[in-house]
């Protein structure tokens, strides 16, 4: 099936770093603004399947997806599982999302295999789940368009998205998540994202992924050139930002999921709060 989901999202990392009732104070506070949907990214300090039903359950109406639970941290089996309750539990506003690292060849096998028989062992207990997988590569990203109802990318550039379009074909839902670091002019923009993107320069697959795009190891050496943040993050006015997230449409994406990098502070929250979505 094509997902139908709104045209803006945000993809929020503050969850890893609040506690319980920070978590639900700073997701009702998204609600309040006009957000309609979030993704949680599985990377650091929280689980995925149990922070998407506390987000769900103290929220009223936003659609949360897993953006993206790590395959290799539970079987099949269990992420069914999970999956089927909360999108039982809160019809309409849950999504799956799937993806595997390299790591994965550890086990003796690839990352297309893995996730190609893993999503066999979904289809077992949550088949009508509506779910996306997390791709970069030829062969992930032609299996999201076979086998899950969209793809979601993370820290592309638009050229990779219009890659990315042409592969997948024409009709397939294509989240892209898009940094941002709002209020800022690019110098210091750049410095709150090296920040951030020091951990992924460490990352055997986004080094992968990014050297594909054409950035040389001048530009991936941490804490990474000009030129790779420049590409990867947009910043200044809200207007600016939305204009970033436009020339991902342009490039083919159905939905473009911000991510404010930087400090959870009274002007993150305006900045949130400025970029909500008018309903």
């Amino acid at each position: 099936m094509s997902l139908v989901l709104p045209r803006t999202a945000l993809s929020i990392s503050e969850p890893d770093s609040l506690d319980h009732d920070g978590v639900v104070r700073f997701v009702r506070a998204l609600e309040e603004y006009g957000h309609r949907m979030v993704w949680l990214p599985e990377v650091a300090g929280r689980e995925a399947f149990t922070t998407a039903a506390l987000v769900l359950a103290r929220t009223d109406r936003l659609i949360v997806g897993n953006g993206v639970a790590r395959a290799l941290e539970r079987v099949p089996k269990s992420a069914g599982s999970a999956a089927r309750d909360l999108a039982a539990g809160y019809p309409g506003r849950y999504v799956l999302g799937l993806g595997v690292s390299g790591a994965v060849r550890e086990r003796g096998t690839g990352p297309l295999p893995f996730l190609r028989a893993y999503l066999d062992g979904i289809d077992q207990v949550a088949a009508d789940v509506p779910r996306v997988l997390g791709a970069y590569s030829e062969g992930i990203t032609k299996l999201a368009a076979n086998r899950a109802d969209g793809l979601i990318t993370f820290l592309v550039p638009p050229e990779h998205t219009r890659w990315a379009r042409e592969t997948a074909g024409p009709d397939l839902f294509l989240s892209v998540v898009q940094w941002a670091v709002a209020g800022r002019d690019r110098a210091a923009a750049r410095d709150v994202a090296r920040e951030r993107l020091a951990y992924y320069l460490k990352l055997p697959h986004q080094i992968a992924k990014l050297t594909r795009l054409g950035f040389t190891s001048a530009d991936l050496a941490p804490p990474g050139s000009d030129r790779l943040v420049d590409a990867l993050v947009a910043c200044g006015t809200p207007e600016q930002i939305r204009e970033s997230a436009r020339a991902q449409y342009d490039a083919g994406a159905t939905q473009v999921a911000l991510t404010l990098v930087g400090p959870l502070d009274d002007a993150k929250l305006a900045a949130y709060r400025a970029l909500a979505e008018e309903n």
